[in-house]
């Protein structure tokens, strides 16, 4: 069944139908109701690409991630999809997910590299961009920002620019958690191991973590790895490399570096929450269910994208919408943090 078909059922003139498909506001509601009521019962499906062509939008939203080997383990990157996309789904727009890794900017040029990140943007293919975890002095945000794209940035603080519509969690208020929990314990120093790549989320847990040590009377040393499980294990095993004794308590920044850090540990002479305190950002399952569980620092992640879907179609629409910049965290205690004990190591 065409539209020329379900107009002539109705009697009603073909741009009058499509109008009142696309719920305009000049189209009556009683002659709305009767061309929804017909489609209703004849089956008839508008064609979407019509549709979005007559409305001048793609109703689809970019979801940009970081999308290198095993990001879809990670907790905060699963977290932040299904965040986005139960909230698309419940408002009826389409999901495009973007790779967002390959990024010239970290060899000194200007401009992303990623093709298909480009084509969404210059072309339009998409009505708006939450781009998660961005870097730092990101090149896809002026990418954006030339194209007149609406957009979001999740999993960033942008402290030096406040005007950025940016969700993440409150780093500061992780920071004083970590910080005191360890004093808590008797502690007097931390590692703090994260990634090497200038990730904006990373770069301000660093920095929070250490302006947080020296307000609690903590020595800090911080450590930089590639992301992922083999970044986090090979920082630990240098750590333990150079030490004559059991290592000071180890702060993973993400889920992932955590995992590695703690197999790194179980193959060394030291038993995590007995010679050595560890605690990660980021959950999971290996984290919630190894021997001994994991103490962690939990954003609501899920929330947090969710917020961000709303706010970009809100920027969309243009319409006024107060974005909630600063999440608040959670630690999360388990059993892998604890006093400092001088015991001896196990056994070889």
């Amino acid at each position: 069944m065409s539209l020329r078909e379900l107009a002539a059922n109705l009697g009603l003139s073909v741009t009058t139908v499509s109008r009142a498909l696309a719920d305009y506001p000049d189209v009556a509601e009683e002659t709305r109701r009767r061309v929804r009521q017909e489609a209703e019962r004849i089956g008839y499906v508008p064609n979407a690409t019509a549709r979005r062509l007559q409305k001048g939008r793609a109703d689809a939203i970019g979801v940009a991630a970081p999308n290198g080997f095993g990001a879809i383990e990670d907790a905060h990157l699963s977290a932040a999809f299904a965040g986005a996309w139960s909230r698309l789904a419940e408002l009826d727009q389409d999901l495009l997910l973007l790779p967002a890794t390959d990024v010239t900017y970290l060899t000194g040029a200007e401009q992303p590299t990623s093709q298909s990140f480009v084509r969404a943007v210059e072309e339009r293919r998409v009505d708006g961009m939450v781009l998660i975890r961005p870097y730092r002095d990101d090149p896809r945000i002026a990418a954006m920002r030339r194209a007149g794209l609406p957009f979001v940035l999740l999993g960033a603080e942008m402290r030096a620019e406040p005007d950025l519509p940016a969700v993440g969690t409150d780093n500061e208020a992780a920071a004083a958690l970590v910080c005191e929990r360890l004093v808590h314990h008797g502690h007097r120093r931390l590692v703090c191991i994260g990634p090497a790549e200038p990730y904006d989320f990373t770069l301000s847990r660093f920095e929070h973590l250490a302006a947080a040590a020296i307000r609690h009377g903590l020595t800090a040393r911080m450590d930089r790895a590639p992301l992922g499980e083999d970044g986090g294990r090979e920082a630990t095993e240098r750590l333990l490399a150079g030490a004559s004794g059991p290592p000071p308590p180890l702060v993973y920044l993400t889920n992932r570096m955590t995992i590695g850090g703690l197999t790194a540990l179980a193959r060394s002479p030291w038993v995590v929450g007995r010679h050595v305190a560890v605690i990660g950002f980021g959950d999971g399952p290996t984290l919630r269910h190894g021997l001994p569980a994991t103490t962690v620092v939990h954003s609501p992640m899920f929330d947090m994208a969710r917020h961000a879907v709303d706010a970009l179609i809100a920027l969309r629409d243009g319409r006024p919408f107060e974005v909630i910049r600063r999440w608040a965290p959670s630690l999360i205690l388990r059993q892998s943090d604890g006093p400092p004990q001088n015991l001896s190591p196990l056994p070889s």
